[in-house]
């Protein structure tokens, strides 16, 4: 571990696929780059 490194992580999808049989199509970069353009958009 690093200064900053977070413990724990949920970017692990595999229970959500198991419990729900949903499956991301959306990388995280993808998503978290629309979610700021959204953002921006909306609040600016």
């Amino acid at each position: 571990m690093q200064p900053g490194d977070v413990p724990v992580t949920y970017a692990d999808t595999t229970a959500l696929e198991r419990d729900y049989g949903f499956t991301p199509t959306i990388g995280i970069r993808e998503g978290l780059r629309a979610c700021a353009e959204w953002y921006r958009g909306y609040y600016d």
